[in-house]
């Protein structure tokens, strides 16, 4: 089924909508079970390597937000300085942009798009454009439109990659201690209070991945556990989408991909993006 608009740049889904945009920055909300979308107004967010993004929803509002958070400065030679962040946040229900300036103050978002937990939306960190080790996971809540900030598990070795995921209704990290052999998944069991990490499992990869220098799942990584004890991780590997089941540790239902960097668990709805949109004009 093709999207309303050609190469889509994935941001994020919600309640079987999902929204992208194209390189001249069309954004869409989309329902691919109902093929109905809708075209977002023009904003001012850009399109550059530092821009990050995320698609979430604020259920006391019944309202679906689109957030784009845009790292700005100074380029010279192809470098940032006096860093400054803008957040631009479409509002579905309302059908306007909100644009929230000097965010962020030395915080730096890794992965380009986040990932929507419970109402908020989730990014790997750190505290700079030039530092690219992540330092602790910052978080928007939909409903409130604040920031908040989590402390990452301690594994107890050095981590060489860290990947941001969901188990259920639950933020997980995936730690590549040793690359293109295996990663540890850790599960955020309470984040009310106290912050709460778990270990759930261990993946091993398959032997060839150290040949496509492989070194742990690219760009993103999606994981759903069933009602049973019976966990299915969902692995976007260079060429190809793969399943990983957390009991046989071993993979299944294998998909051969070209040019794919993100790869998501899709629910399907009947939510239909043009009515939450005209009840706001109502």
């Amino acid at each position: 089924m093709d999207p309303p608009c050609s190469p889509p740049f994935f941001v994020g889904s919600v309640n079987g909508l999902i929204c992208f945009f194209n390189r001249r920055r069309d954004t869409y909300i989309w329902n691919p079970t109902i093929k109905k979308s809708k075209k977002l107004l023009n904003s001012s967010w850009g399109t550059s390597r530092y821009t990050k993004y995320g698609f979430g929803y604020d259920d006391s509002r019944n309202d679906y937000k689109a957030l784009f958070i845009d790292h700005c400065g100074n380029s010279c030679n192809g470098e940032l300085s006096n860093l400054r962040v803008v957040v631009n946040i479409y509002s579905l229900r309302t059908n306007s942009w909100t644009t929230l300036h000097d965010q962020l103050q030395g915080i730096f978002l890794l992965n380009y798009s986040g990932k929507f937990i419970n109402g908020k939306i989730y990014w790997a960190a750190s505290t700079g454009i030039h530092d690219y080790n992540v330092r602790n996971i910052i978080s928007f809540d939909v409903a409130d439109e604040t920031w908040g900030s989590l402390e990452l598990p301690i594994c107890g070795e050095e981590v060489f990659n860290i990947k941001l995921g969901v188990v259920e209704s639950e933020l997980s990290v995936l730690y590549t201690c040793k690359p293109g052999t295996i990663s540890d998944v850790w599960i955020l069991k309470d984040h009310r209070v106290n912050v709460s990490w778990m270990k759930q499992f261990t993946i091993e990869y398959p032997q060839y991945a150290a040949l496509y220098r492989f070194d742990s799942p690219i760009f993103t990584f999606s994981i759903y556990l069933r009602q049973s004890d019976k966990g299915e991780i969902l692995l976007l590997i260079p060429g190809k989408i793969m399943i990983f089941d957390g009991t046989t540790k071993k993979y299944k239902h294998t998909a051969i991909v070209k040019e794919c960097n993100t790869a998501e668990i899709y629910a399907e709805s009947f939510v239909n993006p043009l009515t939450i949109s005209c009840k706001s004009s109502a």
